[in-house]
């Protein structure tokens, strides 16, 4: 049993598939629908049609992915792109700070060579937030570089000085004594910082 929607399956069983990556960056007021070429492709997304088109008139195309990983051990799924935009493009505006947390999503599907229609459902691969936005300018042209991260890597953000103890907690969240009534914990865990001389654990 794989991962993907059964008549997407089949296709990609097929001896001849005709493939598609598609980019989903929920930008303010303009999100870049993006097709990793050429064309169209039309699938549900968040219970509504979505048309992903191989260009956009502000964020341009596609340029392509650098790197994409699932993430292990203590690393979050990453995922890097890059946008190339029209010539006229504003550069202070296609890469700026407050583009960090945007949603950015990439599937993969297959269409029928024949009808042009989506085979099944494309399989989400990354669900994440841009992190680092990067501009390039370079002989005349412009490309955007985008880093992006999973949702879950905003548990790894260091916090220093949180410490697991109910004074603590209850400076973050007066009156919650949770931490109050916590039994068998027998050695102090401590957060963001190392263990203070002379405690033995």
């Amino acid at each position: 049993m794989t991962a993907f929607h059964p008549a997407l399956d089949a296709a990609l069983s097929a001896d001849r598939v005709l493939i598609f990556a598609a980019l989903h960056v929920d930008f303010n007021g303009d999100p870049a629908l993006l097709l990793d070429g050429a064309g169209m492709a039309t699938f549900t997304v968040d219970g509504a049609s979505a048309t992903f088109a191989g260009e956009h008139p502000t964020w341009g195309t596609w340029d392509g992915i650098d790197d994409y990983s699932d993430g292990a051990g203590d690393e979050a799924p990453s995922f890097s792109f890059s946008l190339l935009p029209p010539v006229d493009a504003d550069p202070e505006a296609i890469a700026t700070d407050d583009m960090q947390g945007t949603r950015v999503r990439f599937w993969i599907g297959a269409v029928d060579p024949n009808s042009g229609v989506v085979i099944g459902d494309p399989l989400l691969l990354f669900d994440g937030e841009i992190d680092v936005p990067t501009l390039v300018i370079a002989q005349a042209s412009l490309r955007v570089d985008f880093d992006c991260v999973g949702g879950m890597e905003r548990f790894f953000e260091n916090e220093e000085g949180i410490r697991l103890a109910p004074a603590f907690h209850r400076r973050v969240w007066p009156g919650e004594l949770g931490l109050d009534f916590i039994t068998g914990v027998p050695d102090p865990v401590f957060w963001g910082q190392s263990t203070p001389s002379g405690v033995r654990i």
